[in-house]
């Protein structure tokens, strides 16, 4: 029996997803759960893991190739005779990655792929590194450094590897491809021609924006995690009528608490805590008393409330912002949640999100405060009912309730919510609410 292996969705907003890279071979035995794809998506590149054991039958989706969320690109043959030496103990039939349906317009059937063909590349190298090498070539080269060779055509045997065991990784290729550039007085662009199956939409601004010719402008190509992340910012403000409301925090008793007990914390446990684990808490404080901030408005005009709290997370990386998920923030503790945030942008920052970090989320926190900012107003990630901007945490001068001047540790919150959902009194009364949970805070803080 062909098990066919599908799709995946990395991320609420993701409809679709582009094969980087076939890590195994037609006629390979591969185990559950063991990685057989390389999947890009504008917000993560991620290793599928294969649903059942058994053995890689037929390749449906070529290299570079994007399809819909929820279309076959493999199937495994389970009934294969996997070797003894091989096979699980107790190999069982599992559901594959939570998948999207297909959209009701149907699906092209698309030509069974025997076999990868090759791809040409520039002519200014040689051949890149075998795709689907022996196990040892594969863990010599990161997924993601094996696509960015791909992409500019480079001989991954002529790269010196920084990481553990010798590891070619992303940032040994950002520099080879430096020192290319400094050592060329002219540099022309090669692009490898895009597969006939993908076809870029081009993001409109509504400005017709002509190119200058001349020595004094650069053109950029944007990579594809910058134009489907454009695509998704437009898509998002065409579909969300946004409002945005604000809150001024006093977080003087966080903050002293913090400057008093973070180093031991630290010490203590072994990560960080900061100021975004408790505004998460406050967060969550207020969809409890306010559930449809957990919501999202559908297709056929309904309002779906969502039980569970799963907290997106926005975290900067260098290949862009994504936001991977929390799952059931509220049941967390103050160091639980320090824990999973902690844990969530490592991951994040070293590529290594995985398909369930990338799904499930019901409302975003985004700490635009780390760079500074003062006063940021966030589009909603889709299909969210709103997002909250957490901005920097500065000390100020403010009146105080008898009338003194003294110096406090102030923030603002910025609140982008969907105003099909929300009116004043639903986002008013959520801010409150957080405002109401973060200024309790002061002397000794349960962190358990």
């Amino acid at each position: 029996m062909a098990t066919p292996v599908k799709m995946p969705r990395l991320g609420e907003s993701v409809a679709e997803g582009t094969i980087g890279a076939w890590l195994k071979e037609i006629g390979d035995y591969v185990e559950r759960d063991e990685s057989i794809a390389e999947v890009i998506t504008d917000k993560i590149n991620a290793e599928l893991p294969s649903p059942v054991a058994g053995k890689l039958v037929k390749l449906l989706v070529q290299v570079d190739e994007t399809v819909p969320v929820g279309t076959d690109i493999a199937l495994i043959e389970e009934s294969a005779d996997v070797p003894a030496e091989t096979a699980p103990e107790a190999p069982s039939a599992a559901p594959g990655p939570d998948a999207a349906p297909v959209h009701s317009n149907g699906q092209v059937e698309r030509p069974i792929l025997e076999r990868q063909p090759s791809r040409s590349v520039s002519a200014k190298t040689a051949t890149p590194v075998a795709e689907r090498g022996s196990e040892a070539e594969r863990q010599r080269i990161s997924p993601l450094a094996r696509r960015l060779a791909r992409e500019h055509g480079l001989d991954l045997n002529e790269i010196q590897g920084t990481g553990i065991n010798g590891r070619v990784r992303k940032e040994d290729i950002l520099a080879y491809l430096e020192q290319d550039r400094a050592a060329t007085t002219t540099v022309k662009a090669q692009p490898v021609a895009a597969p006939a199956t993908r076809v870029e939409t081009p993001v409109s601004t509504g400005a017709s924006i002509s190119i200058p010719a001349g020595d004094d402008v650069e053109i950029i190509t944007p990579t594809r995690v910058r134009l489907a992340t454009a695509e998704h910012m437009v898509r998002s403000k065409r579909t969300s009528p946004h409002a945005t409301a604000m809150v001024e925090i006093d977080m003087t008793g966080i903050a002293r608490w913090l400057q008093k007990n973070k180093e031991e914390f630290k010490r203590r446990e072994g990560y960080a805590i900061s100021y975004v684990p408790f505004v998460i808490k406050a967060v969550c404080d207020g969809i409890r008393k306010y559930p449809i901030m957990n919501s999202s408005w559908t297709d056929d005009n309904k309002i779906l409330i969502k039980k569970r709290i799963n907290m997106g997370l926005a975290v900067a990386t260098d290949t862009g912002l994504v936001v991977p998920t929390l799952y059931d923030a509220d049941q967390l503790t103050l160091a639980g949640l320090a824990k999973q945030v902690n844990a969530l942008a490592q991951r994040a920052r070293n590529n290594k999100l995985t398909l369930q970090d990338m799904q499930g989320s019901t409302f975003v926190v985004n700490n635009t405060g780390v760079f500074g900012t003062v006063i940021s107003i966030p589009i909603i990630n889709q299909p969210h009912a709103g997002i909250l901007a957490m901005n920097a945490v500065v000390k100020r001068p403010v009146v105080t309730e008898d009338d003194a001047i003294a110096i406090r540790h102030m923030m603002y919150l910025s609140l982008s919510f969907d105003h099909r959902l929300l009116d004043g009194l639903e986002s008013g009364g959520f801010l409150k609410t957080v405002k109401t949970k973060l200024e309790s805070y002061s002397g000794d803080i349960d962190l358990y």
